[in-house]
């Protein structure tokens, strides 16, 4: 994965976040949007096998890195979260 950032202002940046999919821009996205200072957050894949995705987010004047950090975090802890009922469930 390799990020760059094309714009950032004090409320809005974008990345071009190369390497990722959907997958991980979708719940990333998702995440943003549970931020109540966020009030867009969405991604563009111009074309899905030749083009990296760009992340787009605006707040309400809160830092977008610092959203972006705090979505990153909730997303690692669900992750986290899941793998340890998985090993639990599956302890055989």
């Amino acid at each position: 994965m390799e990020l760059t950032i094309l714009n950032k202002t004090k409320n809005e940046i974008s990345i071009k976040i190369a390497g990722e999919t959907h997958t991980l821009l979708n719940a990333l996205k998702t995440a943003l949007l549970n931020n109540k200072h966020v009030e867009i957050a969405t991604y563009d894949i111009k074309h899905p096998t030749i083009s990296d995705p760009v992340l787009f987010v605006r707040t309400d004047g809160a830092d977008p890195i610092g959203a972006i950090k705090k979505a990153s975090g909730e997303l690692a802890k669900e992750c986290d979260e899941f793998i340890n009922l998985f090993k639990k469930k599956t302890k055989d």
